[in-house]
C-alpha cells in the first residue's frame, strides 16, 4: 500500500507522519457523533515515524490541539481537488484535480 511521508512543524518540534490510506480510512470508519478526538489521536500515534512525533502528539493530546493537528496531517495526505455542487441532476461531471498526483 503507498504510503505517504508527511512533515509538520507545532511550535518548534517538527514531526513526521507515515500514513496509508487504510490508516485514513480506518480513522474515519472510527469517527462517531460523540467521539471524535479519540479516532484522530489513535490515527497520529499509529501513522507517528518516530518516537519524538509520538509525544508530541500525546503533548497535542494534553494541550487540546489534536483535531488541529488530524487537520493538517489530513489536508496534506489528501489530494487537492475541487468539487462543485450543481443544482441540475443531468449528466455526471468528472473529477478534476487541482494538483497533480504524487
Amino acid at each position: 500500500m503507498n504510503e505517504k511521508t508527511i512533515e509538520v512543524q507545532i511550535g518548534d518540534k517538527e514531526l513526521m507522519f507515515k500514513v496509508t490510506l487504510e490508516d485514513y480510512n480506518n480513522c474515519i470508519n472510527a469517527l462517531q457523533m460523540e467521539n471524535k478526538v479519540a479516532p484522530m489521536h489513535n490515527f497520529l500515534v499509529i501513522t507517528s515515524a518516530n518516537e519524538n512525533t509520538k509525544e508530541a502528539v500525546k503533548q497535542a493530546f494534553h494541550d487540546a490541539l489534536t483535531s488541529d493537528l488530524f487537520g493538517a496531517v489530513v489536508k496534506e495526505f489528501k489530494p487537492d481537488v475541487a468539487i462543485t455542487v450543481k443544482k441540475s441532476s443531468t449528466g455526471q461531471g468528472a473529477l478534476t484535480r487541482t494538483d497533480s498526483p504524487s
